[in-house]
């Protein structure tokens, strides 16, 4: 039976969070293989809820995806134009889900203590003892990109990397001199010569694909390090623009949980100011919130977003 409009406040957090995690699988599965995005009704319909659930999910999603534990969501990127979504991925959904030794003793045991769960963990670790290479086997590990990229930022290796940026569909190739690498508000980044580009550029690890060593090089004499992680991406303020964004009573709650400094509007709306350096940033920052954020001003950003919904 269709949940009807109220009922809505009466559905647990872990039917929520397990609709959530099915129309990431469904949406992202759609954007793959080229097909037109679903509506919200036809999603309605698909999970027996109402559209408003639906944006529900979707606004849930997007403020899931900014907190640093999160590492199941990132680099994805959610939108909505009129009653159609979408979910595009890169990233983590790119590579098979490779697990940490410290992670399979988790997943075991906490299938060994579930009566229903012994067989599964059986499987699980024959599984695994498979996939890893006896004693003197010329199978080389699975190795963690990141783990690549830190120890060649140690020992001064290039690196050659597949990369999915932020609103990115597809990775790219990348060759980089990794010389930092910086830990800030949960995420990590390296700071590196590009060789395609021929300037410095921060990536973020989460976001490789692949990397593999290629070689030594040497220390760039106009490298900076960055001492204090808040600078890692600070901006000549010239550059700047202060962007009013309004967000509806709807996501108001978790926008004020979000961003420290907001303003409380009449009808329960309220506005963010957000500095902003890029037209695209902006752009899919409110397209995430669907018809739930309006740009307020300047009016080069209004514009920007109308373009992207036409």
């Amino acid at each position: 039976m269709t949940t009807e409009a109220g009922d809505e406040d009466d559905m647990t957090a872990e039917e929520q969070l397990t609709r959530i995690v099915q129309l990431v699988g469904e949406l992202t599965a759609v954007e793959r293989a080229g097909g037109p995005a679903p509506s919200l009704g036809e999603l309605a319909a698909r999970f027996d809820v109402t559209p408003d659930q639906i944006s529900a999910d979707l606004a849930t999603l997007t403020l899931l995806g900014e907190h640093a534990d999160a590492e199941w969501l990132l680099s994805l990127s959610v939108w909505q134009q009129g009653d159609r979504v979408g979910v595009t991925s890169a990233g983590p959904f790119q590579r098979p889900l490779v697990f940490s030794p410290d992670e399979r003793v988790a997943v075991q045991a906490a299938l060994a203590l579930d009566p229903d769960g012994t067989g599964l963990a059986a499987r699980f670790a024959a599984l695994w003892s498979r996939r890893t290479p006896a004693a003197g086997g010329t199978e080389p590990p699975i190795e963690d990109p990141a783990q690549v990229v830190r120890r060649s930022a140690a020992a001064r290796e290039k690196v050659a990397l597949w990369y999915a940026g932020e609103g990115e569909t597809a990775a790219s190739e990348w060759t980089i001199e990794p010389h930092q690498v910086v830990d800030y508000r949960g995420r990590h980044y390296a700071v590196s010569w590009s060789e395609l580009t021929a300037d410095w550029r921060h990536f973020r690890l989460d976001r490789i694909i692949a990397a593999r060593a290629t070689g030594r090089f040497a220390p760039r004499p106009d490298f900076q390090p960055v001492d204090r992680p808040e600078d890692l991406f600070r901006v000549d303020p010239k550059l700047v623009d202060r962007v009013e964004v309004r967000f509806s009573p709807k996501v108001a709650r978790w926008v004020k949980e979000r961003y420290p400094t907001w303003r409380l509007e009449a009808d329960g709306s309220v506005v963010v100011t957000l500095p902003v350096s890029s037209e695209a940033w902006l752009v899919r920052r409110v397209l995430e919130y669907g018809a739930e954020a309006e740009v307020v001003g300047p009016e080069r950003y209004r514009a920007a977003v109308r373009r992207a919904v036409a």
